[in-house]
């Protein structure tokens, strides 16, 4: 069965363009009213040529979106404000000491399937309301063994309201929809290092970790796709990385460099909709450095994913089907860089 909306309150079937089976549905139409249309005609055209009797035409769901649709809002705008204030302190001249509490929000989005229903009262919303973010942030930043290490890090703690996901259940719609799914708390640690030892010219290393909590606290939707204690997608509890950069002069005037460095992440899942979610396993990577540099220009050999791994970057769950996005396996090359 073909359809138009016009966007101006009404919903019109074609059917197979016969005058006498065009049936009009506005704002003011109930349910029965518009299925005593429908029991007027024998049979429909739905999609690509499929014909059907008028009582399996179509179900009480598809009704009940159609009359939704005519009340679908023409815009949609949103207005508020967000708040960012810092305050810092220095006991000393190597220290800085900082607290900062944020807020921030994403704009609201517009659905294509915006008013299918369930049997349940579920309706898809035409219009998805902003979510916010309020975060509570302690950091800080040292310059520590005279000079030759420095540490930064924060400590952080992200209350979301109303958060938006994109949701694709096919008891509701065979379109991807979002709504305001959940409530949710992230709790994180960060921090990274530079050091270059005093005892060890040339030698520099760098290193830096983060440590996740999340927490779905609280579900706005009737779902048990989406579950208070859940993980929020994309944040593993651990990542890592270290590198160590040694530097030595050459007798020709060049300097020369050798860098090994590793990366790690912990698994996570691909979405916080149970239905759609795929674990992404945790993985870890190696690669190295090698090259020498003058005025002017340097070269470089380097091997990434020395070990080459699968290393699984994201993952999805779609029409039963997993999906996944690898990195890049080992890659040997050369680079080379001239500047002007």
């Amino acid at each position: 069965m073909s359809d138009l909306y016009d966007g101006d309150g009404s919903f019109t079937f074609i059917g197979d363009s016969r005058p006498d089976t065009t049936i009009t549905v506005d704002s003011s139409s109930t349910y029965d009213s518009v299925y005593a249309q429908l029991s007027e005609v024998d049979a429909y055209s739905i999609g690509r040529g499929l014909v059907v009797s008028a009582p399996n035409a179509i179900s009480p769901n598809e009704v009940q979106g159609i009359i939704n649709a005519v009340t679908a809002p023409d815009k949609a705008e949103t207005d508020g404000t967000i708040v960012k204030l810092t305050l810092n302190y220095t006991p000393n001249e190597n220290v800085l000491i900082y607290g900062t509490y944020s807020e921030g929000f994403r704009p609201g989005i517009l659905n294509r399937p915006g008013g299918a229903s369930t049997s349940s009262g579920y309706t898809v919303p035409f219009e998805v309301q902003t979510d916010e973010v309020k975060n509570l942030e302690l950091g800080w930043k040292a310059d520590l063994a005279d000079g030759t290490m420095r540490i930064n890090g924060n400590f952080f703690v992200v209350d979301v309201t109303d958060m938006q996901t994109s949701i694709f259940d096919p008891s509701i719609s065979n379109l991807f929809f979002a709504d305001n799914a959940a409530d949710a708390e992230i709790v994180g640690l960060e921090t990274d290092l530079l050091w270059a030892p005093e005892n060890f010219e040339g030698l520099t290393i760098s290193a830096a970790v983060s440590f996740l909590s999340t927490e779905i606290t609280n579900v706005l939707i009737p779902t048990d796709d989406v579950q208070v204690g859940d993980e929020l997608a994309f944040a593993p509890e651990f990542q890592g990385n270290l590198q160590a950069r040694y530097e030595w002069d050459l007798d020709s005037g060049m300097v020369a460099h050798f860098m090994p460095h590793v990366s790690y992440s912990a698994e996570s899942y691909s979405d916080i909709i149970r239905m759609n979610r795929d674990t992404i396993d945790s993985w870890s990577m190696v690669g190295i450095t090698a090259g020498v540099s003058s005025d002017g220009w340097s070269a470089e050999l380097f091997v990434d994913n020395l070990t080459d791994q699968r290393a699984e970057l994201a993952r999805n769950y779609v029409f039963d089907r997993p999906r996944v996005s690898y990195a890049r396996p080992r890659t040997v090359g050369l680079r080379m860089i001239k500047n002007f």
